[in-house]
């Protein structure tokens, strides 16, 4: 459910972003892909987990499976809370009726997943009805569109590559707009646009803003398929309009299909005729980008441990055996390894090895009795054994004194079964008791489990704090101890120079494999970039002393610490951040990190530089989000453009922008252009063919400048 509220809520986001800056914009295709790219990030961004220094959630703590405890058996600790679920035979269950045992969350899990299967039919009927209407009445082949004859009075509308209209029903230019019209949808696939917005209504159908941003998909569409009708034909837009208002109908066809209605008419009227956006306003559309960081950094799961870290899946809880039941032991040495089971099929098991002094008067040979005794209670065995083998029945008693014990140590909600575990994982009064000398207050049942298990004892909580690991919480000492931070790694870290680092801190590197030495030679490298920047640049390499230096030098070590764990996460090795210093390029540290999350190489930087353009790591960053090749910058060069700036290009890029065009624009007599003419020609639609047929039409200007503004009033 928290994934579903995630998505739920990242939409909603979404929709606010583009209702407040984008909405009313005529970038039409930029839109249409804004809105796509926002609907898949919303169902994909909750699923991926992010360092947790980047995250504001907590993170879950996996502990390894093998816990090197005497006599412990293996089981799944939380970071701050360890949860310790048992699975039970049913006729062990407190009785009641059915209802008690079924919470608020099973009924909403329950209602969400009928409203989704009934949406998913809802879906398929629909598509059905689509293919079924498709090819069971008369069509007409035009090239690769099906044009589909309706009757009765239902609006057209396309899906996939069917037209579906009623011809009666207009005349020959109305019919003539309606098939331009929805050829057009046809030919950009917005079909398989509103596909992926019916099927995202089929997980959100609970969400109101999900229907709402499924209209906002549509609408664009149609503003989209408006634009491009009346810039690519003869069309006049007052006809066009008038079009509109005859075809509209109050029968509107499935959701599926992109189609004329009245709902939307009044909007694709107003866009028609508004004024097209300027191409300075793009810088809305960077907004997203900060939206969705803040939506991963409250929402989305923190790495805690590295991928070698052996982990226990959450599903696999220690599984608590009966008060009673079977065993089978064998002897091995000075230890006696026993499995119990306590149902008929064997599949509630566990097994335990104890120490032959623990088991009194057991019989190596023969039938007979015998027991471990521990505070938590008494198990008592029965059976026969055969030299180092045996079998019997076992059956355990726990120890009233134990249990009134841990109450008045604070440690209550003790259940019946709490009293096995307590048992298995030998838990003492004299540890709990060691414990609360340390200082410990409120120590939980949930709290003690996983500290005995782990065994976490007074003399390692004593080695931490001597190594100046202060202030640790019982709930930072169970994955410390799981992941075997020991004195030994905690003086190492402190001797590379990072000397306030906290447990949480010293939990990520150990579980990112980050040692004192890694550290060393990242600031090491860190110092030989610095002054390699300074040959070039002694400004910035010395920028003097900072009168405030005291107050911020946790802060500073914290970022500096933070950054070099996600270099470690993202492989950002030293001779990556040298590749770029040593051809004079400074790099921040947070571009770095950008740079090597999109790839971005030396090589990709000489590329550039050999060809005489200077490029920032800022222009970098840009530059390779937008696919900005060498050769996409020599293009221009050959074309006629030799002086750009790496911020031009980006610009050229963002607006798709080939060296072609501007060949074109010169092969039609335009001898001084420049990018800023280029870039305005594109943001309005001035194409080649469009400059071209007003000359055709008596037309001739000096400047490109005109042909825009006669671009801008066809279109107004």
């Amino acid at each position: 459910m928290f994934y579903v509220l995630s998505v739920a809520l990242i939409l909603t986001g979404c929709l606010v972003f583009y209702k407040l800056l984008l909405q009313n914009e005529t970038f039409f295709p930029l839109n249409r892909y804004v809105l796509l790219v926002c609907l898949v990030l919303s169902f994909s961004l909750p699923l991926i987990p992010v360092p947790a220094q980047f995250s504001f959630r907590k993170a879950s703590v996996e502990v390894p499976l093998t816990i090197n405890a005497p006599m412990a058996p293996a089981v799944d600790v939380p970071q701050e809370k360890s949860t310790l679920k048992a699975t039970a035979n049913t006729e062990n269950k407190d009785k009641g009726s059915f209802f008690k045992d079924i919470s608020i969350l099973k009924l909403v899990l329950w209602a969400y997943w009928l409203g989704v299967i009934v949406f998913a039919i809802n879906f398929v009927f629909q598509l059905c009805v689509l293919l079924y209407r498709a090819y069971s009445r008369p069509v007409i082949i035009d090239g690769r569109f099906r044009i589909v004859e309706l009757a009765g009075n239902q609006a057209p509308c396309s899906f996939a590559n069917n037209i579906f209209i009623n011809p009666e029903k207009y005349d020959w230019d109305t019919y003539n707009q309606i098939i331009l019209h929805e050829k057009i949808h046809i030919q950009q696939g917005h079909s398989y646009d509103i596909l992926i917005a019916e099927l995202a209504l089929v997980f959100q159908w609970f969400n109101p803003f999900a229907w709402m941003y499924r209209r906002a998909m549509e609408d664009n569409l149609e503003f989209l398929t408006d634009n491009e009708l009346l810039a690519s034909s003869n069309i006049e837009p007052a006809s066009y309009q008038m079009s509109l208002v005859k075809v509209s109908a109050p029968h509107f066809p499935a959701s599926l299909t992109t189609n004329y209605n009245q709902s939307i008419l009044k909007k694709r009227l107003v866009m028609m005729n508004a004024k097209k956006s300027n191409v300075n306003s793009t810088w809305k559309y960077l907004f997203i980008v900060p939206l969705f960081l803040v939506f991963i950094a409250f929402l989305n799961e923190p790495i805690a441990y590295g991928k070698n870290s052996p982990k226990v899946k959450k599903n696999e809880k220690f599984q608590l055996m009966e008060n009673d039941g079977t065993w089978f032991a064998t002897i091995n040495g000075d230890k006696v390894n026993i499995r119990f089971e306590s149902d008929e099929d064997g599949k509630n098991n566990n097994s335990q090895s104890f120490s032959l002094a623990e088991l009194k008067n057991l019989p190596r040979v023969g039938e007979g009795t015998f027991s471990v005794i521990r505070d938590a209670g008494t198990m008592n065995f029965t059976g026969k054994f055969d030299n180092n083998t045996g079998m019997g029945t076992y059956k355990f008693s726990p120890n009233a004194d134990f249990t009134n014990f841990l109450t008045k140590e604070g440690i209550t909600n003790i259940k019946t079964k709490d009293n096995l575990v307590f048992f298995m994982i030998n838990a003492k009064r004299s540890y709990v008791a060691g414990i609360r000398a340390l200082g410990y207050e409120g120590i939980s049942k949930d709290n003690l489990i996983p500290l005995v298990a782990l065994n976490v004892s007074p003399e390692y909580i004593k080695s931490l704090k001597a190594a100046g690991l202060t202030n640790v919480t019982l709930g930072e000492l169970i994955p410390l101890k799981a992941l075997n931070v020991d004195a030994d790694f905690i003086k190492d870290i402190k001797a590379s120079g990072f000397t306030k680092i906290t447990a949480d801190k010293m939990i990520t590197l150990k579980s990112q494999g980050i040692t004192g030495e890694y550290l060393k030679n990242a600031k090491s490298a860190d110092e030989e970039s610095r002054a390699m920047t300074a040959q070039t640049n002694p400004v910035k390499a010395n920028p003097g002393k900072n009168p405030h230096k005291n107050t911020k030098e946790d802060s500073d070590e914290d970022e500096k610490l933070n950054n070099l764990i996600t270099r470690k996460v993202m492989n950002i090795t030293p001779d990556y951040a040298k590749s770029f210093s040593a051809q004079g390029l400074k790099v921040s540290e947070d571009n770095l990190i950008a740079m090597k999350s999109l790839g971005v190489t030396a090589d990709y930087y000489a590329g550039f530089s050999a060809q005489g353009l200077k490029v920032s790591d800022d222009n970098l960053i840009a530059m390779k989000s937008l696919n900005v090749t060498p050769e996409y910058f020599a293009s221009f060069k050959t074309a006629g453009l030799p002086d750009l700036t790496a911020d031009q290009i980006i610009s050229l890029k963002s607006l798709s922008v080939a060296a072609t065009d501007f060949s074109e624009f010169k092969k039609l007599g335009f001898k001084n252009l420049n990018v800023d003419d280029i870039l305005s020609a594109k943001a309005t639609g001035t194409s080649p063919v469009f400059v071209a047929s007003m000359k055709k039409k008596g037309h001739n200007y000096n400047a490109i400048e005109d042909y825009i503004k006669m671009k801008v009033l066809s279109l107004d």
